[in-house]
């Protein structure tokens, strides 16, 4: 964001670069410039700008993920952070999560509607009641993967519009019939409700559910103990649902729920995964008339090319399609049907080894609005067929697990594909390496690349006179062929990487220091079992480097870094345990320094 001189400052403060003001708009106008900056992580430094762009960047923060080590910030980033809609809980939260609730409560969060506690050991009954005191208003309650006391849920929040309880009957419980009851009978005003993997509900519970909550618009069954009958019957008492996902795990289609998926003329999202469904089935919903925008069917059996290509005619603006693990599929069925799906923006084709070049170019051609593909471990990149057609709305291309892809097919994609912001190139092939580079020179939107397992072309760099790649955030570079030389150079093209993981790479600590020197804005660096790299590198990294807010050192176990980071942390970075680095996101945890720091 541009900042203008003041006019009037004189010269000698203008040459010293010290008096800036912001363009005179109203508080309203800078508060929607500002949430439409794509990368939050920005926030921080445009909070530096002015005491009004704090205020402003503080209004506009309105999520906050909590673990263990926000405990000793949590009462300034509540204090900070008035503006915030939703809290949860990291799923690795191991503290008195009663405590937090209720320390939470003593806060004025005026706007808060959405709180998550899902996969946590304990259910918080005595921090509930608290907490739902100070805001009984909450619209959005997540307690998946827990032992949740739907009573007292009802009971403490009888606002509540969207509800979790997947996953919670893994757990030993004798109150099932008690569950139900809960759920018919206490929570009147439910637009979306998710019971995947529930088993306390039986025909007549459910039947009773979807009479009572008349405002139900979404709604998710997966492996739920009622029998197809009797889901079929409750779903028809609620003719106006958007939002259906009922798997059937190999299961048929009967009869009557087709007849039901008919009958709801609303539908937008459908999810029928895993089920065995037949063409008569598949027409049978298309002559319904559906409104679907995004339907589901993967690893679905017993349906043809002839089914899914009748049911896409009458889906004249699907803009989300998963068809992974269809036994049926190759390149034909993929350029016929790419004709029928002129708004298509998403499309999900993994597992479909018989697909190759011709379905993504065939996607690309005939999908002129496509944003998202994803191919990963297909047969693309085993005929290199030419693409003359250049899609300049694609933005997300997976194709991890690609073993015939090599440089001349990823430059290829890379010329067709000028806006890409990320690429996955996870364990392709080992044929990779100067196309890597291509897509760095060709694509100048690029934000994202996973490189994992490929190696890099160190002439490609220097040949580049002026590389720059000032747009890549995050790079995946683990178990990689890099040398300290070509990291070095990688590191000064790319200056404004935010996140960096070099898991098992042969660098020593002269290449970490140069990406630490070189990239200003660097947050996140993961050095997992790099055995060239030593523990000694982290407390210089965290002097050297004020931007790290995580670090995942190359041994987790070492005992001086054990000892450092509560130091560490109080300079704001987290230096993760072995414990930590299982997490399938391994930036999760670290929300909350992103809103302090």
């Amino acid at each position: 964001m541009a900042v203008s001189p003041s006019p009037s400052s004189s010269s000698s403060s203008l040459s010293s670069n010290c008096t800036f003001v912001q363009p005179e708009l109203p508080d309203e106008c800078w508060e929607s410039i500002l949430k439409h900056i794509n990368n939050p992580h920005d926030h921080e430094s445009l909070s530096l700008v002015s005491k009004q762009f704090l205020s402003f960047i503080n209004r506009i923060h309105t999520h906050l993920t909590i673990s263990e080590g926000v405990l000793p910030l949590l009462p300034a980033l509540l204090r900070r952070f008035t503006s915030l809609t939703s809290i949860k809980l990291n799923r690795k939260f191991t503290g008195d999560i009663d405590a937090l609730l209720s320390q939470i409560a003593s806060f004025d969060l005026p706007s808060l509607r959405s709180l998550d506690i899902s996969k946590q050991s304990t259910f918080p009954s005595h921090g509930l009641r608290q907490f739902s005191q100070k805001f009984p208003s909450l619209k959005s309650f997540n307690c998946s993967h827990t032992r949740p006391d739907l009573f007292l849920i009802a009971k403490c929040f009888p606002n509540l519009e969207e509800i979790d309880v997947s996953f919670t009957s893994e757990f030993e419980d004798t109150d099932l019939h008690v569950k139900a009851l809960a759920l018919t009978s206490g929570f009147k005003k439910l637009r979306k409700v998710d019971l995947s993997r529930t088993y306390f509900f039986e025909d007549s519970s459910l039947f009773t559910f979807c009479q009572n909550c008349v405002y139900l618009e979404a709604i998710a069954v997966d492996e739920c103990s009622a029998s197809k009958i009797a889901i079929a019957n409750a779903i028809r008492e609620r003719p106006e649902l958007r939002s259906l996902e009922f798997r059937l795990t190999g299961d048929d289609m009967t009869s009557e729920l087709i007849d039901t998926l008919v009958s709801l003329k609303f539908l937008t999202f459908l999810d029928l995964s895993d089920a065995l469904i037949s063409d008569e089935a598949l027409c049978a919903i298309a002559e319904g008339g559906p409104t679907l925008r995004e339907l589901y069917l993967h690893n679905c059996k017993g349906y043809g090319f002839g089914g899914i290509s009748c049911l896409l005619r009458k889906c004249n603006n699907l803009q989300c399609l998963d068809l992974q693990e269809t036994v049926f599929l190759n390149d034909q069925c993929v350029i016929e049907l790419s004709l029928l799906l002129g708004n298509l923006k998403v499309v999900k084709l993994s597992m479909n080894e018989k697909l190759t070049d011709l379905s993504l170019f065939a996607i690309m051609r005939n999908c002129s609005w496509i944003t998202e593909i994803r191919m990963d471990n297909t047969g693309v990149g085993k005929l290199h067929v030419d693409c003359l057609v250049v899609n300049s709305h694609l933005k997300f291309l997976h194709l991890a697990l690609n073993s015939g892809l090599d440089d001349e097919i990823v430059t290829m994609i890379a010329s067709v594909s000028p806006n890409l912001e990320m690429i996955d190139l996870t364990n392709s092939c080992g044929r990779i390496s100067k196309g890597a580079i291509e897509v760095l020179w060709r694509c100048c939107k690029i934000q994202c690349m996973d490189l994992h397992g490929i190696g890099l072309d160190l002439p490609q760099f220097q040949f580049r006179v002026n590389f720059e790649v000032p747009t890549l955030f995050v790079l995946n570079l683990s178990m990689c062929r890099i040398s300290d030389e070509e990291i070095s150079l990688l590191s000064k093209s790319c200056y404004n990487l935010k996140e960096l993981n070099l898991d098992c790479c042969d660098i020593t600590n002269n290449g970490v220091k140069q990406v630490v020197k070189n990239c200003k804005q660097l947050r996140r660096i993961s050095l997992m079992c790099c055995p060239k790299v030593t523990c000694d590198v982290v407390a210089w990294m965290v002097f050297a480097r004020p931007s790290l807010r995580k670090i995942v050192p190359p041994n987790v176990d070492s005992s001086d870094i054990d000892r450092q980071r509560d130091f560490f942390l109080r300079r704001g970075c987290f230096v993760l345990r072995s414990e930590d680095v299982d997490y399938e996101c391994w930036g999760e945890d670290l929300d909350f320094l992103e809103s302090h720091w």
